[in-house]
């Protein structure tokens, strides 16, 4: 077997195995998300933000296998994360929005369908029924029939009472899937 050989088998090997732990992601996901009551798009969006992680350690994998001037690569990637870094600074809330969403998702504190209060002293509380948690936001139906989109950076930040628990509630939930 000559090197590029080795090569080629070395990238099958890796797209294989990438494919194979995002299988077991899946599952392990399903799993969680059956036993808790998460909706599909919850755990979609886990199942990307996975996905992106197992693509790029596939990439860096690559590098590695096919020889890449380390030189070069690591100028690239200089300017890409100098670049990321300005994009995280101006859009922090964003992600600290999509942690956010992960911290809840594998805490599980509520799901959809929970009536909840989110304590934020005195006015600003917000009481009602979850009817979607997205990446970046929860979405509360008050008892006045407000649709309020609450960050879940803030909802980490804050007390949140879970109200009835055992009670199901018949709202309408979000069956969009949307980011917002």
């Amino acid at each position: 077997m000559d090197q590029l050989e080795g090569k080629l088998l070395f990238t099958v090997c890796a797209i294989v195995l990438a494919f194979l732990v995002q299988a077991i992601t899946k599952k392990y996901l399903t799993k969680i998300t059956e036993r808790k009551g998460f909706s599909f798009h919850r755990k979609m969006y886990i199942s990307n933000f996975f996905g992106v992680i197992y693509t790029i350690l596939v990439f860096i994998g690559m590098i590695f296998i096919w020889d890449v001037s380390l030189q070069g690569f690591s100028v690239f990637v200089t300017s890409f994360f100098t670049l990321t870094a300005v994009a995280f600074v101006a859009q922090w809330s964003m992600l600290s929005n999509i942690t956010g969403s992960l911290i809840l998702f594998f805490a599980y504190p509520f799901k959809i369908g929970d009536k909840i209060r989110i304590q934020d002293g005195g006015e600003n509380s917000v009481e009602g029924i979850i009817t979607n948690i997205t990446l970046f936001n929860i979405r509360i139906l008050t008892d006045d029939g407000v649709d309020i989109s609450y960050p879940n950076n803030l909802a980490l930040q804050k007390p949140i009472k879970k109200i009835n628990p055992n009670t199901n509630n018949n709202v309408h939930m979000d069956e969009e899937d949307t980011l917002s």
